[in-house]
């Protein structure tokens, strides 16, 4: 199983930003003083030119030497946060810088936990990076026992706390969804894929709000009326990245949508309680009104 270099690999760039250009041997005294450094080992000019390689491939974050003073700085500073991934990674770096100022701010900081990010999420992105199969060991809550599968990784995404892999499965004719923490174990593969060159993951799950696609839901528009209150909530944080707010009014605002609207969309609608109404379409009003009588019978036992 490859080894976890995630945090090495956060470790190396907060250390850069918040430095600025450092030489091999600056590097490497910091790194003997990290927390990070758990094995307490010297960071080797190979590791080192490993992770600066993997950080290039994975995150498009590019660290270069200036051979004029041999220091290493990150050469596309002003470009680091202009992708989903990258604004991602400088979550993390911010929260680890945090974390590594002070021993004290770990209680008193509060954070939801991820556990599929601990422990195959590294694994996985090696795989996608270098094209190669996935051996995993895979307990689905649908079967009694885990089975062993051969995957072709084609995206990761997040959902919920939880990341989740799109995969095509051998002899399956549709990729299929696979939560990362029910993989028991997940090892990179010898045999290499080719991912498919009409796929493009963006646009793929551009109209999905859940996990996975839906045969048969389809895309379509949806309107949502929202008090004045949860309005502001939803203007600061949409529901949806197709989100359009086409009415504004002192007391309520219609916001429009175009997505499947499956269990996921609903569950969530639903946790809205009366802050949130569904307009149209008026087949999925209707599903909504008749999950709500149901809820009032059961809660009426």
């Amino acid at each position: 199983m490859a080894k976890n270099y995630f945090k090495s690999y956060i470790w190396l760039l907060e250390t850069l930003q918040s430095h600025g250009h450092l030489t091999l041997k600056e590097l490497q005294s910091l790194w003997m003083r990290s927390s990070v450094n758990d094995e307490y080992k010297e960071l080797a000019p190979r590791t080192l030119s490993n992770h600066i390689q993997s950080i290039f491939d994975v995150f498009g974050i590019e660290i270069s030497c200036d051979r004029s003073d041999n220091t290493y700085f990150i050469k596309n500073a002003d470009e680091i946060g202009s992708g989903s991934v990258r604004t991602w990674m400088l979550e993390a770096l911010s929260l680890n810088s945090l974390l590594n100022e002070s021993a004290g701010m770990k209680d008193r900081i509060i954070f939801e936990n991820v556990p599929s990010s601990q422990k195959h999420l590294t694994t996985v992105i090696q795989a996608i990076r270098d094209g190669k199969v996935l051996e995993v060991t895979y307990q689905s809550y649908s079967k009694p026992g885990p089975e062993d599968l051969i995957l072709e990784p084609y995206c990761l995404r997040e959902f919920k706390k939880r990341w989740y892999l799109f995969a095509h499965k051998c002899k399956d004719e549709e990729p299929h969804m696979f939560a990362l923490d029910r993989m028991i174990s997940a090892e990179v593969g010898g045999k290499s894929f080719k991912l498919p060159k009409k796929f493009d993951a963006h646009e793929f799950f551009s109209g999905i709000y859940g996990i996975r696609p839906y045969k048969d839901l389809k895309k379509e528009f949806i309107e949502l009326k929202a008090d004045a209150f949860q309005s502001k909530h939803f203007r600061s944080l949409p529901l949806h990245s197709s989100q359009e707010e086409i009415l504004a009014t002192p007391k309520y605002s219609v916001f429009k949508y175009y997505l499947t609207p499956d269990y996921d969309f609903k569950q969530d609608v639903l946790s809205f309680g009366t802050r949130v109404e569904i307009l149209s379409p008026k087949h999925l009003r209707d599903e909504m009104n008749n999950i709500i009588l149901a809820l009032r019978e059961k809660y009426s036992e």
